[in-house]
């Protein structure tokens, strides 16, 4: 399962639950991704990218909202496109909070691993999951919510997570609301690939991306 399986899935999902339009919204987001990198645990280059994301929730008994999101690092030591599949339940929800629980399906793909002792370079192409949370905290009296989401998962193995947290602040123009965000994300990808032999000044076998972001939402 790559890419363009994952694309299927999130379009039937999203057909599926066009059935309920008095209660469908549609999301879609860009972000830009100002970037840190770590490769065992030694601090390497930085990077600019775009994340962006599109998304179904509704209210069909037992069918889960849905997300698909894309991010990417490219920078010296490390690199990879990430395309996330989230199916999700809406947990709890009351004016001034909200919690999403599910799983996330990733396809990491261009991928590599550069090791900084001897150059030698190793790809990490896989499927992998993880769970999903996200919440909202709405801050009394305004326009602006807390906000955060945790994806976690060992597969394939690779150990996952991939943090955010920030803040947004929601425009309502009718029936419609444009949301400002920023904030901070970090992703972390752990393997016995990227370990080092024999006597070395690098450390642990992970990867690192960490950085702000800023980006708009439109949701209808």
């Amino acid at each position: 399962m790559g890419f363009k399986t994952i694309a299927i899935l999130a379009a039937a999902v999203m057909s599926v639950s066009a059935y309920a339009e008095s209660s469908l919204t549609t999301k879609f987001g860009a972000e830009g991704w100002w970037t840190r990198t770590k490769v065992n645990e030694v601090n390497r280059d930085r990077d600019s990218t775009p994340s962006f994301y599109a998304g179904i929730e509704h209210d069909v008994k037992f069918l889960p909202n849905a997300r698909v999101r894309y991010s990417s690092v490219d920078a010296d030591y490390m690199a990879f496109d990430k395309l996330d599949l989230s199916l999700y339940y809406r947990i709890l929800e009351h004016d001034l909070m909200r919690f999403d629980a599910g799983v996330t399906v990733s396809d990491l793909s261009n991928t590599y691993y550069r090791n900084a002792d001897t150059q030698a370079e190793v790809s990490f192409d896989e499927l992998i999951w993880a769970f999903y949370g996200y919440a909202e905290l709405s801050v009394p009296n305004t326009n602006f919510d807390v906000i955060g989401e945790m994806n976690f998962g060992d597969s394939q193995g690779i150990k996952n997570t991939d943090l955010m947290a920030g803040l947004q602040y929601r425009i309502d123009v009718k029936e419609r609301q444009l949301l400002l965000k920023g904030g901070y994300r970090a992703i972390d990808l752990e393997s016995d690939d990227f370990k080092v032999v024999g006597e070395s000044e690098l450390g642990k076998p992970f990867i690192f991306a960490h950085g702000w972001y800023a980006g708009a939402e439109y949701r209808f």
